[in-house]
């Protein structure tokens, strides 16, 4: 602007017989604008303030000239908010001059302040899963944001088969949460425990709650009333689908080597049901007392084959849906914590276990019962993993 000669600019908008075109080339601007700047100081005596202060630039400079020779007192106040410094403090001037004529001039509204800056938004909050155990639980942290209050803490253990099992909830500062946070996946490494995201751990809760409706398991105390805070629970994904077959021989060959997934800390636990192995032991220990074996061999061999048998016969229909289901989980676990090449074992043995292969020919299967009595002698099965401690940092404290 400051190479403009404004008074010439204002000569020409004075002019009828100059055309918008050559104003245009001179203020540099549209002509569409020059045009409109025009008519508006042709008729300054009348022209509205408001939209004067809506020319640009140079045209707003040569407005509020306009507006100091006619009085337009009011036209240069509005062109004293005009957000060009320039063009402001024009009006200004023109009103300083017409003040001291003695023309009562407005008041100059001050300058509206800048918008204050958003707020950066904050990022979502991470929820917390272990992975599932071989009986088909896991436990889910699910946070809530409670403002003015803190971070709402829902921390349910769900199941496969029965549903929503168990709920605690407890408010924590943020300082607390993350706190919280860390201590789950440093010391919860053992249950696999990770950060999923948000609406796949309400989503898991959600889908539990409806599982109780099925299985007639109690519904914890308070549990309903926690999930309708949450709102709308987004549909829980199959892990299955993310787990193509793989080429056939890969397939063949990943599941020939299923028995390597027994060897992972998530896994180390799974074992056939407890009391059908005992069973099992019971058995065994008939044929340890035989007097029907020759040798020592044969007894060997009798008990291999009840063993496999046993394998056999504890994969029925609803043991190999669910076992294959869990599978899947695991192998979408493992995925999303970057061990691919177990994962594919995972999900290629859930896919022979559902297509109901013989559990010979499946060693991890072959091993949910086997592991159990080592080739020693048969042993009852070990007791169940105890459950974390109850003051471990892995349990929020109920309210």
């Amino acid at each position: 602007m400051a190479s403009v000669d404004v008074d010439r600019v204002l000569e020409m908008l004075r002019d009828p017989n100059v055309e918008s075109a050559e104003i245009a080339t001179a203020a540099g601007v549209s002509r569409e604008e020059a045009g409109r700047a025009a008519r508006l100081v042709h008729g300054i005596a009348r022209a509205k303030a408001e939209e004067l202060a809506t020319l640009p630039g140079v045209l707003a400079v040569a407005a509020a000239r306009a507006a100091l020779a006619a009085s337009r007192t009011d036209a240069l106040a509005a062109l004293a908010a005009h957000p060009e410094k320039e063009v402001a403090k024009e009006a200004k001037r023109g009103l300083h001059l017409l003040k001291i004529r003695g023309v009562a001039v407005p008041e100059v509204p001050a300058p509206a302040p800048p918008p204050a800056a958003a707020a950066p938004a904050e990022p979502p909050l991470a929820a917390y899963a272990s992975a599932i155990d071989g009986r088909g639980e896991q436990a889910v942290w699910l946070p809530r944001i409670l403002p003015g209050k803190g971070i709402e803490v829902g921390q349910v253990v769900i199941s496969d088969s029965a549903g929503l099992l168990e709920l605690q909830v407890a408010v924590l500062g943020r300082k607390e949460w993350r706190q919280l946070g860390k201590a789950l996946v440093a010391q919860g490494a053992a249950m696999g425990v990770g950060e999923i995201d948000r609406g796949r751990a309400h989503a898991l809760a959600a889908a539990a709650r409806a599982r109780n409706d099925r299985s007639g398991q109690r519904v914890p105390d308070g549990a309903d009333r926690w999930l309708s805070q949450l709102g709308a629970a987004p549909p829980l994904p199959d892990p299955a689908a993310s787990f193509p077959p793989l080429p056939e021989d890969e397939e063949r060959d990943a599941v020939s080597a299923s028995a390597k997934l027994h060897d992972l800390p998530l896994l180390k636990s799974w074992m056939a049901d407890e009391e059908f192995l005992r069973g099992i032991a019971a058995k065994l220990d008939e044929i340890l007392v035989s007097p029907l074996y020759l040798d020592e061999r044969q007894r060997q061999e009798q008990l291999a084959r009840v063993v496999s048998q046993a394998a056999e016969t504890y994969l029925d229909e609803e043991r190999r849906a669910l076992l294959s289901s869990r599978l899947f989980a695991v192998a979408a676990h493992l995925a999303d914590r970057g061990d691919d090449a177990h994962a594919r074992l995972a999900a290629a043995t859930a896919r022979a276990i559902a297509s109901g292969a013989a559990a010979t020919s499946v060693p991890f299967a072959r091993l949910l019962v086997a592991k159990a009595f080592p080739p020693a002698g048969p042993s009852a099965p070990g007791p169940a993993a105890s459950p974390p401690d109850s003051e471990s940092p892995l349990i929020v404290a109920p309210r």
